[in-house]
């Protein structure tokens, strides 16, 4: 694998107070599971399994039961009831959930392709297994560590992280994700920075006195939990205002939601082919050239191998504006913006975010619809689909709703005139204004 397009980062999850509740079922079924092979009361009441491994809960609590320590025979034969008896008890389980916000930072973060996302859990694989399947939160994960590597929290969690070094194909930095200070120590036993959230059994209080590398009360805020996982600032949400750090996203090769005049755009850098197949990622499906989008006419047309004079006429007359022409592209493009015939789309969009991100960065910006191939191109912010808002680097809110029509797309040819896409300005409007150039209006 080339180093360069290799995952560089990965995020090790804990599963029962960070990504789920389970409802009791874990406890339930340790406790079914002990009076199946028990004669004697459990001992599981005695004290908290929060950031406890599997193995070790089930020792600690056959030392206060038995008054020693288990043998490997009933270990086997515990935890063999323990999996057999988990399934049920998990899908009946009247209080499982899926943590607030968890489902969307998973989704941001596996859409990166520099991110690899682990478990790092003391539950065994196989009940870890069955306590995400309800909530579909498998799909996420392919590699972890685990309690059936080890009773020890910071054993599984170097486990992981060399797991996760294998998958990548070289070396990463990883975090661990956690809700107790078990993970804090095993983390910290690495020499891992630590992300804790107060979403288990442990307060705000006791976790922020762990002083962690960061620190969430909860990931309702999804947004702030993303961008301060990757480093992103604050938030992963800014405003029109915004354009110096818009235009660091775009300069440092990330991808981006911004309001265009017409509709909300995904973009990046329209020279560099690492956003374009980024967005296509995003989007799910392989798309039509992307249009670029420049600060005036003299940088669009500088795109572009040729400029027929209609081109120049319909620039004057519509740019900046709802208009994208398709023309001959000059050398040296990526091929993700080249079109049928050899032609490159350009607009200037009249957007002033639009126009002032194109003048920051000193070149054009990739434009495409901010949906997910299928989804509705979104008009307002609020429309955006949370996918596409997790999947990029930062989310440019309009508080004013867009046109919600597309631009017009013509391709221009000597003095023809060819309708690609009807949108905002009509073909008789466009016809009238080449009549106008040539000195045929009225």
């Amino acid at each position: 694998m080339n180093p360069a397009h290799r995952p560089q980062r990965a995020f090790l999850f804990d599963i029962d107070g960070t990504l789920i509740r389970a409802g009791g079922a874990g406890k339930d079924a340790f406790v079914r599971a002990w009076e199946a092979v028990f004669d004697a009361p459990h001992g599981f009441d005695t004290f908290s399994f929060a950031g406890c491994t599997d193995p070790a809960i089930f020792a600690d609590g056959a030392r206060v039961a038995l008054g020693r320590p288990p043998t490997p025979a009933e270990t086997d034969l515990f935890f063999q009831a323990y999996l057999d008896l988990l399934p049920a008890i998990v899908d009946g389980a009247a209080h499982y959930r899926v943590l607030p916000g968890i489902e969307r930072v998973l989704e941001g973060l596996a859409a990166r392709p520099d991110c690899v996302l682990g478990l790092c859990t003391g539950n065994l694989e196989p009940g870890a297994r069955v306590k995400l399947a309800r909530g579909d939160l498998n799909r996420f994960f392919t590699f972890g560590g685990f309690g059936s590597d080890s009773v020890d929290r910071a054993a599984l969690t170097g486990a992981a992280w060399r797991r996760a070094e294998a998958i990548a194909g070289g070396p990463v930095s990883a975090w661990v994700i956690g809700d107790s200070v078990r993970d804090y120590a095993a983390a910290k036993a690495n020499g891992l920075p630590v992300a804790l959230v107060a979403t288990g059994g442990t307060d705000v209080a006791t976790l922020a006195a762990l002083q962690p590398d960061l620190l969430f009360e909860s990931f309702a805020e999804w947004p702030v939990v993303l961008a301060r996982l990757l480093g992103l600032g604050d938030d992963l949400r800014a405003g029109v205002d915004d354009v110096a750090r818009a235009a660091r996203v775009v300069r440092d090769g990330g991808v981006l939601v911004y309001p265009a005049s017409t509709l909300y755009g995904l973009g990046g850098n329209g020279l560099d082919p690492a956003p374009a197949e980024r967005i296509r990622a995003i989007k799910g499906a392989r798309e039509s050239p992307f249009l670029l989008l420049a600060a005036d006419a003299e940088a669009a047309f500088a795109l572009a191998a040729e400029v027929p004079h209609a081109a120049r006429a319909l620039a004057d007359a519509f740019w900046p504006g709802p208009l994208t022409m398709a023309l001959p592209a000059r050398p040296g493009l990526p091929p993700q913006v080249i079109g049928p015939g050899g032609t490159v789309a350009v607009r200037v969009d009249p957007h002033p975010f639009c126009l002032a991100l194109c003048a920051a960065v000193g070149g054009p910006i990739l434009s495409t619809s901010a949906n997910r191939t299928g989804g509705t191109a979104p008009a307002r912010a609020e429309d955006v689909d949370p996918y596409v808002v997790g999947a990029s680097d930062l989310f440019v809110a309009d508080s004013a709703p867009l046109a919600g029509a597309p631009s017009t797309l013509v391709r221009v040819d000597g003095a023809s005139l060819q309708i690609l896409r009807p949108g905002a300005l009509s073909e008789p409007a466009l016809r009238a204004a080449l009549d106008a150039a040539r000195g045929g209006g009225a």
